[in-house]
């Protein structure tokens, strides 16, 4: 006998166990994890550097696809980095098709968020990564947050795979520096010497 949502209390069950409700035909099991992730994955696309409206916009583009896709998900890692995957892929095909350049270190083509308040010094994540170039930005949040390898970034942003590494390892120095308790509030970007 199958599970169905009728006899479960959605809210209990693990990621793993909606999915498989889902592709049983329960359609409030996959309502649940929109539910739990919608936030996330709206997360992901602001940080990665969509604004507002077009995060929402691309997170629930990216539930539909997810539904519409959901054979394909294999089980074999979380059903939170599976999603993000997609909200990335779907981030970026726009940035592509909008011809914006994202991997520019130009930050006067960049204007970061206000805060509210020049004391980075809170620990603030978003504002933190608000500071960072562009492209140093997007390789973080795709690697940490949206769980790809450095090689994937590499294919899905057709740059060199030591330039991810490289975006990766100054964007983490650069947070290392703006999140540390002693830093200036106001520092200007850090060079560092080679060692």
């Amino acid at each position: 006998m199958g599970l169905t949502s009728e006899k479960l209390d959605l809210t209990r069950q693990s990621d793993v166990d909606l999915v498989r409700l889902c592709l049983g035909g329960d359609k409030s099991a996959f309502a649940e994890l929109v539910r739990r992730h919608s936030s996330g994955v709206r997360t992901h696309l602001r940080r990665m550097g969509a604004q507002g409206a077009d995060a929402d916009d691309m997170a629930q583009e990216a539930f539909i696809s997810a539904y519409e896709h959901l054979a394909e998900f294999r089980f074999d890692g979380p059903f939170a980095g599976w999603i993000k995957r997609i909200a990335s892929r779907r981030y970026l095909k726009k940035v592509r098709a909008n011809q914006k350049y994202v991997l520019t270190d130009d930050m006067t083509l960049y204007a970061p968020e206000a805060t509210g308040s020049d004391d980075f010094r809170a620990h603030n994540l978003d504002a933190a990564l608000n500071r960072l170039k562009p492209a140093e930005r997007l390789c973080l949040t795709l690697n940490f947050s949206g769980d790809l390898s450095h090689q994937d970034i590499a294919d899905e942003l057709k740059i060199p795979l030591g330039t991810v590494k490289s975006h990766i390892k100054r964007a983490l120095d650069q947070l290392k520096v703006i999140l540390s308790p002693n830093s200036d509030p106001n520092p200007n970007p850090v060079m560092e010497t080679g060692t």
